[in-house]
């Protein structure tokens, strides 16, 4: 979801509560807020601004039922065998080099992305690690990226065009 997506929804709730509000308000009994919109629809101009809000809330509410409907599919590498296709989807690849790269001595936590290259002919992983207080970052970089693109490239069977390695803390244990 966009920003723009994110923004329209956020201001979708706030109409909704507020209207929802006033709603609550009137059967309890205050008048007020049911008399200022009779007077407002009274009105030519209250009228018509209320018509244009009202269009906005249900462009926005078709927007979101369309998205809540709409069926992303699921990205996979994607093998021709003998016997016919075969789909593996970027999440079980997500799984194996989430678990050979926390395998790694010095490594504390993986938190694993895996993108489709732009070629169409391998992946693409991107790996956030919470290192060992020990660890020497550079080594322990260079064998997650050999360990993780081995790994892949021997069970999957894909190519791994990148893998890039993030070290976003460092533990404050010693290395297992």
């Amino acid at each position: 979801m966009g920003i723009l997506d994110r923004v329209v929804l956020s201001l979708y709730a706030l109409a909704f509560t507020v209207m929802s509000l006033f709603t609550l308000l009137v059967t309890f009994g205050w008048e007020a807020p049911a008399r200022w919109f009779q007077d407002t629809m009274m009105s030519s101009q209250g009228r018509t601004t209320v018509g244009v809000v009202s269009s906005l809330i249900v462009l926005a509410g078709i927007r979101f039922i369309y998205y809540a409907f709409k069926r992303v599919p699921d990205q996979a590498v994607i093998h021709d065998g003998e016997m016919g296709e075969v789909r593996i989807s970027l999440v079980a690849v997500k799984s194996l080099v989430t678990r050979v790269a926390s395998k790694i001595p010095g490594v504390r936590e993986v938190k694993t992305r895996v993108f489709l290259s732009k070629g169409g002919t391998g992946i693409s992983v991107a790996l956030d690690v919470k290192a060992a207080l020990d660890a020497n970052l550079p080594d322990l970089s260079d064998k997650i990226q050999k360990a993780t693109a081995t790994y892949v490239r021997d069970i999957v069977g894909v190519t791994v065009d990148s893998v890039k390695v993030a070290v976003s803390d460092i533990a404050l244990d010693s290395r297992r």
